[in-house]
């Protein structure tokens, strides 16, 4: 398993994997009074790009294809259409995807919100409890998150990136939910692929969405902060600042 360079997304054993792609966003930042019309179409020839390039013969998306909650809109599903074109794609249900079934007409497979396991790493959206087998597995690929952290540059103005985060687990709090899991199972938080969508976590403490987190079942303050760019920046708590 590595991270692509510059890219919020992994190769691993002939598969790209993905998360929170918000494919037709282009509704909701028209109701902003935003105007970016291309932004889908930017998104699935950046998918194609890697696909191609990496020569995988595998897409799984975790969660979160689609931006509109409840409907499938005509733009995900011919942009689906065609990406299932390019590689066999599985899709492991988001809090987005409500409908996105429709697209099992093109080959696609639907896995469930507890997610599943591929070649040994689990994958999971993150909004849901991980099915127990995803837990016996090295590491643990959750999306759902959108980590972001902030850097104040040289003359005190704020940047935020998108970064990975590797957290190591608390097996205290684990053994609660799971009888059977690995000690050694590593938590990755997976970068957003959609360029526009990102929450920020080292600024103010909020409230971390999905039972993963609430239940503190991996150490997220002392997580590892990756740049996409593969540089490791420290740890989480030590990168806290005040806005």
């Amino acid at each position: 398993m590595r991270f692509l360079y510059n890219k919020s997304a992994i190769l691993h054993r002939n598969a790209i994997i993905i998360g929170d792609v918000h494919f037709g966003m282009e509704e909701r930042l028209r109701e902003e009074g935003i105007y970016d019309e291309t932004l889908s179409e930017r998104i699935f020839n950046d998918i194609k790009k890697l696909i191609l390039k990496t020569r995988a013969k595998k897409l799984i998306i975790a969660g979160d294809v689609k931006d509109n909650i409840l409907e499938l809109d005509w733009k995900t599903l011919d942009i689906l259409r065609r990406l299932s074109q390019i590689a066999s794609i599985t899709i492991i249900k988001g809090n987005h995807d409500g409908g996105i079934e429709k697209c099992e007409t093109f080959g696609i497979t639907i896995a469930p919100a507890g997610g599943i396991v591929y070649e040994k790493i689990g994958i999971m959206h993150g909004h849901s409890w991980p099915n127990e087998n995803l837990m016996k597995c090295n590491y643990l690929i959750s999306a759902h998150q959108h980590p972001q952290v902030a850097f104040i540059d040289r003359s005190g103005r704020i940047h935020k990136e998108a970064v990975w985060l590797v957290a190591e687990p608390d097996r205290k709090n684990i053994k609660k939910h799971y009888k059977m899991f690995n000690e050694r199972i590593r938590l990755v938080m997976m970068p957003a692929f959609n360029p526009l969508v990102g929450s920020t976590i080292n600024i103010r403490k909020e409230k971390q969405l999905g039972p993963v987190f609430n239940n503190k079942l991996f150490k997220l303050n002392d997580a590892l902060v990756i740049r996409l760019d593969g540089c490791l920046v420290g740890k989480l708590k030590d990168i806290n600042i005040k806005e």
